[in-house]
């Protein structure tokens, strides 16, 4: 067999968060108990492609408290299908803008509000708002209550020890959650507290070297910007300050990862690696809390060479061409290799992307999605050969031809799987 000539390119993408704002364990009468069959179980190979088609776990729960339902379990809420969407934007505003995903933005003005676009909505027009405090309450308690009780990983969210609580605690004293202050006062103790906390920069790619939950990075004291910047959103969500991880890649290398103040749009980087790059705030990209999950699967998925965390990451991250085309990969590897399903997902990639957008993206992270692009175009080939799928088989010879033409190995290769 000719091995796929492009290597795929685990360059780290950096990560979202979130945080509670209320103390303690959530009450004991809030649960979710119709999302726990989907929740973070072990899932085989043949599972993930249809769990494309709806919303992921964490997802439900916003949906439920903001009166949307994806009525034909498409996976988005639909214009004129009565699954909300009008009543959404008459009440919350437009969230049909479009999310980043690949360097570009996807889905603005589509007719539909995709996952990330109402997680993002929630985040930056809806939590903390003084005219949505029911939906506020009620969702920031379902979704900790669903996360402690499926052990999800405390990408954003303190655990029920208080660890965080309580290192800050012994900082400010007990109480500070509760003050009422300027954003201003806000920020100046937040660097009251990480000047005290004296958090050390790691280096290198969490792929190789892992991820720090919430907790972990209280107790290490060291921790990657993404991972700082979810202490941040944790922070400043304690004082009902709106706020959001946003990521920019600075160079083609160099991916960063901090806190915006969304009223007033201040970035705040407790590393200080942004300040000579100048990044306007328009270029920072919205990493929400759900997407931090997926992304810390994702991490892991890639240091344990783990498919289980690999379905996960591309549950709650399936917009993302780097989680998609690792998944692939590890199936194609399989020794039970699954090209029906490794089709389903090349394809939902295929369905739900503006290809010629991304392959035209000025974003420094291009080559990144170019070889990822590649490398699953490789994958499908040898897919829909093994099927005997002649149409699929000419559709990404199409592709390949209209994007690698010049790579001289792109025929030789297409001509072994041909049939």
């Amino acid at each position: 067999m000719i091995k796929r000539w492009y290597l795929l390119m685990l360059l780290f993408a950096l990560l979202p968060v979130f945080c509670d704002h209320a103390q303690g364990r959530p009450p004991a009468e809030v649960n979710v108990p119709e999302l726990n069959s989907i929740a973070d179980s072990n899932l085989s190979a043949g599972a993930v492609s249809g769990l494309l088609h709806s919303f992921s776990p964490l997802a439900q729960i916003y949906l439920n408290h903001l009166g949307l339902q994806d009525k034909n379990n498409n996976g988005t809420i639909d214009k004129d299908a009565g699954e909300g969407y009008e009543e959404f934007i008459a009440k919350y505003g437009n969230a049909d803008t479009g999310f980043h995903a690949n360097g570009i933005i996807h889905g603005a003005g589509n007719g539909k509000l995709e996952e990330p676009e109402i997680i993002n909505h929630y985040y930056l027009h809806i939590r903390f708002n003084p005219d949505f405090e029911e939906e506020t309450a009620a969702i920031e308690n379902a979704v900790k209550a669903y996360i402690y009780a499926n052990n999800l990983p405390l990408v954003w969210l303190d655990d029920e020890q208080g660890t965080a609580m309580n290192a800050v605690n012994r900082i400010l004293g007990a109480g500070w959650q509760n003050k009422k202050l300027t954003e201003d006062e806000t920020v100046s103790m937040f660097q009251q507290v990480t000047k005290a906390m004296n958090i050390r920069g790691l280096f290198g790619i969490p792929n190789n070297t892992g991820y720090y939950l919430l907790p972990e990075l209280i107790d290490k004291k060291a921790g990657y910007c993404f991972e700082v910047a979810q202490f941040g959103f944790w922070f400043f969500s304690q004082l009902n300050i709106n706020v959001i991880v946003v990521a920019a890649a600075l160079n083609p290398s160099l991916v960063h990862g901090v806190v915006k103040l969304n009223n007033s749009n201040t970035i705040i980087d407790y590393f200080g690696t942004s300040n000579t790059y100048k990044v306007p705030v328009n270029q920072w990209k919205n990493l929400n809390p759900i997407l931090s999950i997926g992304e810390y699967y994702a991490v892991e998925a890639r240091r344990k060479k783990s498919i289980g965390d690999a379905e996960k990451s591309v549950i709650y991250y399936k917009y993302n061409i780097s989680n998609i085309c690792y998944l692939m990969e590890l199936y194609a590897d399989s020794p039970n290799r699954n090209d029906r399903e490794i089709i389903a997902l090349g394809e939902f990639f295929l369905n739900n992307t503006d290809i010629p957008g991304m392959m035209v993206s000025t974003d420094h992270q291009i080559g990144e999605w170019k070889n990822h692009f590649a490398y699953m175009l490789s994958i499908l080939v040898e897919s829909y050969s093994a099927t005997g799928n002649r149409n699929g088989f000419n559709n990404i010879e199409r592709l390949f031809n209209q994007y690698y033409s010049d790579d001289p190995k792109v025929k030789p290769f297409l001509d072994y799987y041909r049939f």
